[in-house]
């Protein structure tokens, strides 16, 4: 780790009370060098018991939704409902720069904790909230979930195909969503933290955040839809193969962004000047859109003609995006992925040495890097608890005797 590179946040201090709602965010956090230390109840933070698990084995440790979320971070087991837990907590608290949570709204308030009373323990303490709702208004207790809060962005009407109903995307994309909106929110107010020394109180709802951060063009595209005065934008809607088409080929799928001329020419060039397409309507995207269904008819008998990579290299060579559309195995294996160096080796005490994705972004002077592997249930108490706060080991293993840690 002495040669590890320092990062954008290298530094910082962070303190993770998360659960899926805002793990991405914190991960995020540390892939950025900041010190990111989670702080689970005694029993372990529930997600750890979420399925998928690495080979197939219910652990508390091989959760793999938990695995990927939690990366490079330590672990604490800190009983927030005792006394003794809170004042542990407040210690902490004196020397952290951020601190992010997902509580239901008045939950760290019943306990004293809430950001009017941390900030008088350290005035200068970012604070992000991540809630379904908000901390106020008529919706802020109101129930969330994953594919709840995906399809009350209103990004789930978009996804699918018009004659089919609404389809969920794997995972948890509203909750990922709202995390890098919540990362980019403590990102900047540590920034102006470092120009006007004061802290800060970050409310982020995923409902109002996940749309943002899924389809912000659409945002924007429906603020300049209506004119003053003017009638609504007519209603979003699932376009199906229309705007972005994905075509079979030879040995697998590809998807297709032909939106100007230009690209429209170079893709024909890629199917080898098809005449079928040559008429001069084709060129005119808004007329492809309207008669998507019968331009992918005809598209579909050359693309066929193809395999993945061979669609790939014509799109380059012609000035069109074509991508493959790969499975796992193919996203692995793929010559960008490798040169790329997407996927880093990581060792877990309970599964061994695994492929872990590494950042989705790379900086030349303080880069992003998976620095260690997610910890397992309260791995750095003697670490932090003992070694910085300067409990012995008589008092650790009283407080785990109480239920403190």
């Amino acid at each position: 780790m002495a040669d590890t590179p320092e990062g954008a946040l290298t530094g910082y201090r962070v303190l993770d009370l998360t659960d899926f709602k805002g793990a991405y965010c914190t991960k995020l956090l540390a892939d950025l060098g900041a010190d990111v230390i989670k702080i689970e109840p005694p029993e372990g933070d529930p997600t750890r018991r979420m399925p998928p698990f690495a080979q197939d084995t219910p652990h508390p440790e091989k959760s793999i939704p938990f695995l990927f979320r939690n990366a490079g971070k330590r672990s604490i087991t800190l009983n927030l409902q005792v006394p003794a837990g809170r004042m542990i907590f407040q210690r902490l608290i004196e020397k952290a720069d951020v601190l992010v949570e997902t509580h239901p709204p008045g939950y760290l308030e019943e306990l004293g904790l809430d950001y009017e009373a941390l900030r008088g323990l350290n005035p200068g303490l970012i604070m992000a909230s991540i809630t379904e709702f908000g901390q106020s208004g008529p919706h802020r207790d109101w129930k969330g979930s994953a594919i709840v809060d995906f399809a009350l962005s209103g990004v789930m009407i978009e996804s699918g195909f018009p004659e089919k109903a609404p389809c969920n995307l794997p995972d948890m994309p509203a909750y990922d969503a709202t995390s890098v909106m919540a990362a980019l929110s403590i990102v900047l107010s540590l920034y102006d933290r470092g120009i006007t020394g004061e802290g800060r109180f970050i409310d982020v709802s995923v409902r109002e955040n996940a749309r943002l951060a899924i389809y912000p063009w659409a945002v924007t595209i429906q603020s300049y839809a209506t004119p003053p005065g003017g009638p609504p934008p007519p209603p979003e809607s699932r376009m199906g193969p229309a705007v972005f088409p994905v075509y079979p080929c030879r040995d697998g799928f590809v998807r297709i962004v032909a939106i100007t001329p230009g690209q429209w020419d170079g893709f024909l060039k890629a199917l080898g000047n098809p005449e079928a397409l040559t008429k001069p309507e084709w060129r005119d995207y808004l007329y492809r859109i309207v008669h998507a269904k019968e331009l992918y008819d005809n598209v579909v008998g050359f693309t066929m003609r193809y395999s993945m990579e061979e669609l790939f290299n014509a799109g380059h060579r012609f000035g069109v995006p074509i991508a493959p559309v790969y499975d796992v195995a193919g996203f692995v294996g793929s010559p960008q992925t490798k040169a790329r160096r997407f996927f880093v080796p990581m060792n877990h005490p309970f599964i061994g040495e695994f492929a872990y994705p590494g950042p989705p972004y790379k900086w030349s002077e303080t880069p992003a890097l998976v620095r260690s592997s997610a910890p397992c249930l309260g791995q750095h108490n003697e670490e932090i608890l003992g070694g910085e706060l300067g409990l012995s080991k008589t008092e650790l293993a009283a407080l785990r005797f109480a239920g403190v840690i």
